[in-house]
């Protein structure tokens, strides 16, 4: 599974949001769903999430996040 899909199922489970990278992460860890092998893993994670989000310029195909408020997001 990626790492974007991860986030999304993650963040449906939470409720589809809005919420931090690192509850996000919480979740992904906590569900097995994702196994990073960053140093700074809820940094990478946020990064992915930003690039997949609604008006992201290096968004790349359809939005999987919107982001409600800096720092947080949640299912489109």
């Amino acid at each position: 599974m990626r790492m974007v899909e991860a986030a999304k199922q993650a963040l449906g489970s939470l409720g589809g949001g809005p919420a931090t990278a690192q509850a996000v992460y919480d979740e992904i860890i906590k569900r097995e769903l994702f196994t990073f092998g960053a140093k700074n893993p809820v940094s990478v994670l946020s990064s992915t999430m930003r690039k997949a989000t609604e008006g992201s310029p290096r968004l790349s195909g359809a939005a999987v996040f919107s982001s409600p408020a800096k720092g947080t997001y949640q299912l489109k």
